[in-house]
């Protein structure tokens, strides 16, 4: 099988798929969060196994083109969600002026290096996540894989001094494809620091020969290329309580981070085989954290507005 796979989902050496998932008991289907499936699996052979594996429906998000197109030729409804941001390791990515800005600043406080998750840097990062510039709100849930063990290549931002100052976790996608999982920054870690771990990554897979880095989604940027089809009626309803929500999660934000970069900006999509509804939207946001966060932040802006300092 040559196509990719959904965000998250990985390649593995085994006989059989696992799947992990969670009920969304009021939409009387289950969220594939993410899944290892082996190598030899074609888009149809998944089609069949997910068919059978969840005979009272199934969703997940992240889908790519080419399994979309399968799915929705098979029954199944796809939802746009947003686009993630794929670097061709075969292009100039980095030679942009606001990226060659900020190596130039970044590179100033420390190196990039490749680890392996031994016992004493799984501690490390359990301690590093708690120290991130995030980390004192509610996190999203379930959107990659939050365990740096489960991905397949993890590198820091290391300071001269010896702190980590950023991490990023990889996950293989497809032949020769990675997908970025988690992205974490210090909170005290100075700016450039990011632009500089993706930017060494970039170096790094581009001597090894792979093809493509995925930096992942970024939701509710609809439609990304003008040929697209128009919003229909649910991704209109989608999209417009996103733009309600955003001081709660700054989309626009991490878009711009990553546009910095050039990337190719490719389509991504809900996919189920059941009949998306406002219902299991919401139930999703609930299971990913979304509603939490959203809680927060609410409340913190109403308490600034109360109390402006």
């Amino acid at each position: 099988m040559h196509e990719l796979l959904p965000l998250s989902w990985k390649r593995i050496d085994r006989v059989r798929p696992v799947y992990r998932d969670i009920s969304l008991p009021f939409s009387r289907t289950r969220w594939i969060t993410y899944a290892d499936i082996p190598h030899g699996y074609s888009v149809q052979i998944l089609y069949e196994d997910l068919s059978c594996s969840y005979p009272d429906g199934y969703v997940f998000r992240g889908c790519p083109s080419a399994i979309g197109d399968y799915f929705s030729s098979a029954n199944c409804s796809l939802l746009r969600t947003g686009a993630e941001a794929v670097l061709d390791l075969r292009k100039p990515h980095l030679k942009g002026k606001a990226v060659a800005g900020s190596l130039s600043r970044g590179k100033k406080h420390g190196f990039i290096e490749e680890i392996s998750l031994h016992d004493a840097n799984r501690r490390l990062f359990g301690q590093f996540q708690r120290e991130t510039i995030h980390s004192g709100k509610p996190q999203l849930l379930h959107l990659f894989r939050d365990d740096p063990a489960t991905a397949c290549r993890s590198f820091v931002f290391r300071s001269f001094s010896g702190h980590w100052l950023a991490a990023m976790t990889l996950s293989e996608r497809g032949p020769a494809a990675l997908h970025t999982e988690l992205m974490l920054r210090h909170r005290n870690a100075p700016g450039d620091i990011m632009e500089c771990l993706v930017a060494g990554i970039f170096e790094v897979l581009e001597r090894e020969g792979l093809k493509e880095l995925s930096l992942g989604e970024v939701p509710f940027l609809l439609p990304m290329q003008p040929s697209e089809e128009p919003l229909n009626l649910m991704e209109q309803f989608m999209v417009s309580l996103a733009f309600c929500c955003k001081h709660a999660y700054d989309y626009e934000g991490l878009y711009r981070f990553k546009n910095k970069f050039d990337p190719e900006w490719r389509t991504v999509a809900l996919c189920t085989n059941c009949t998306p509804s406002p219902l299991m939207l919401l139930e999703l946001a609930m299971a990913m954290g979304f509603t939490d966060l959203l809680a927060h932040q609410s409340l913190d802006l109403l308490r600034q507005w109360i109390t402006p300092s």
